[in-house]
């Protein structure tokens, strides 16, 4: 069998199995090659033409044993071979923290343009929520000037970001701290970009969402109050520890209605900007500092 033959084979087996997918690739032929290239021991990123090239016997055997954990266990393939990609950076990633894959890494490769002026350096970033650290990770090497400081209630989750630091040697670049959102930060420091992909799932949705999404960590996705609690918490206090010309950037998946419920209710029809991504539209919402300022909390009675 060729490699091209075994990818084939895969994605037969988990369109058959009707597996879920996007937590890291969207279709089975995409997961179906990720898992082949990593149980050779190839790049994931190889060439076509490598899936000409023949496989031996243990070779079909190491592939298919992955198959069959895929489909058997519903374990996402980022488990399975313990490394996750997004926009080109590789992260090590198990089950303590959710697999990479924000729509705000994209952000990040832009430079936050044009909702933030090109001449004036990023000097601080706060990532909040920070599971595996992947977004913390590529603004720092995105802003080398920069200071980054990343929070996650999760102690096991920051053991894994310190991994990913270790490896891309941000050491002395990011600052871990365990933190329930902003409490452990003092508003005397000030970000130039706050950015957060947190939990926004609604409560009712959890039992519905697919096995291989109830492997990952269930604080990293569920939220009470459909899905808002800690997008409120971020909102409330951002302008607080943002600096002056400083840009909140959250994202909240397919939970725009309950945002702008949240927004009408307690934020005074806060206007907020709605990011169309080469991937998506309507995940990722932008807010300035002068207009939190202009738009305080008022806690729904």
């Amino acid at each position: 069998m060729r490699i091209g033959d075994l990818i084939a084979q895969g994605e037969t087996q988990f369109i058959a199995a009707e597996l879920a997918f996007g937590q890291g690739t969207t279709t089975a032929w995409d997961e179906a090659r990720w898992l082949t290239l990593a149980a050779l021991d190839l790049p994931v990123d190889s060439p076509v033409e490598i899936e000409s090239h023949p496989c031996d016997a243990h070779q079909i055997k190491n592939v298919q044993s992955f198959f069959e954990r895929r489909i058997q266990e519903r374990l996402p393939a980022a488990y399975l071979t313990g490394q996750a990609w997004l926009k080109g950076y590789a992260f090590t990633v198990d089950p303590r923290v959710i697999i990479p894959r924000s729509f705000i890494a994209e952000l990040i490769m832009d430079h936050f343009q044009p909702w933030r002026d090109p001449n004036t350096p990023v000097r601080e970033c706060l990532d909040l929520c920070t599971g595996s650290g992947c977004l913390a990770i590529i603004a720092a090497d995105q802003f080398p000037l920069a200071t980054i400081t990343a929070t996650d209630l999760s102690k096991e989750a920051l053991e894994v970001a310190r991994i990913n630091s270790d490896a891309y040697g941000f050491e002395q670049r990011i600052q871990w701290i365990e933190s329930d959102v902003f409490e452990s930060l003092s508003p005397r420091h000030q970000f130039d970009i706050i950015m957060s992909n947190p939990p926004y799932v609604p409560e009712r949705k959890n039992s519905s969402l697919p096995p291989e999404f109830r492997h990952e960590p269930r604080m990293a996705l569920i939220a009470q109050d459909h899905g808002m609690a800690i997008v409120r918490r971020i909102l409330a206090k951002a302008e607080a520890f943002l600096a002056p010309q400083g840009l909140l950037v959250i994202e909240v998946g397919h939970e725009r209605r309950a945002l702008e419920r949240l927004v009408e209710k307690e934020f005074s029809n806060l206007p907020v900007t709605w990011i169309q991504t080469k991937e998506q539209s309507d995940n990722v919402f932008v807010v300035p500092k002068e207009t939190l300022n202009q738009h305080p909390w008022r806690p729904h009675q």
